[in-house]
């Protein structure tokens, strides 16, 4: 508990832009770890399709509308609400857990996807109560970094499509 407090507390000290790159990097190091499982557990984890979709238009939607919907609907609303309760106002975990729960449900690809975009949504909650209580735009910083998350996921689909049409 004394080194999450530690790193809580570091990453509550950073700079916005520093934060984002560390949070998104966070995201990635998680998302590896999770693929690296399911290939040894030979599971699809699932996902949408995108293969037909214009690079252009993937990235339109994948980087910028779906973030800024997402967060105003799993963090912003769903946060924002919890907060309006006595119970919740000191229970911050408790409301970043709840709204990773409900991110993961919003993604119902397969069971294992929803898992996946579960521990995706931590990150996603806990940058939203940090900016919440630096009094900054939780909300930008929060799509900000769902918005890198997806720009890699998008290049790395691209690049695996192109090489799938070439080799």
């Amino acid at each position: 508990m004394k080194n999450i407090n530690k790193l809580d507390m570091y990453l509550r000290s950073l700079p916005t832009a520093k934060f984002i790159l560390i949070m998104t990097l966070i995201s990635y190091i998680v998302v590896i770890l999770i693929a690296i499982m399911s290939f040894f557990m030979k599971i699809d984890i699932g996902g949408p399709e995108v293969e037909e979709v214009p690079v252009v238009l993937l990235f339109l939607i994948f980087v910028i509308i779906i973030p800024i919907f997402e967060t105003f609907i799993y963090q912003f609303l769903i946060i924002r609400v919890l907060k309006k309760f006595n119970f919740f106002k000191s229970r911050k975990l408790l409301m970043v857990l709840i709204s990773a729960v409900f991110f993961g449900t919003g993604h119902l690809y397969s069971i294992y996807y929803i898992f996946f975009a579960f521990v995706l949504g931590l990150p996603l909650a806990y940058a939203f109560v940090i900016y919440e209580d630096k009094k900054v735009s939780a909300f930008w910083v929060t799509t900000a970094i769902h918005g890198l998350i997806n720009g890699v996921s998008v290049v790395i689909v691209t690049l695996e499509i192109l090489y799938q049409k070439f080799f």
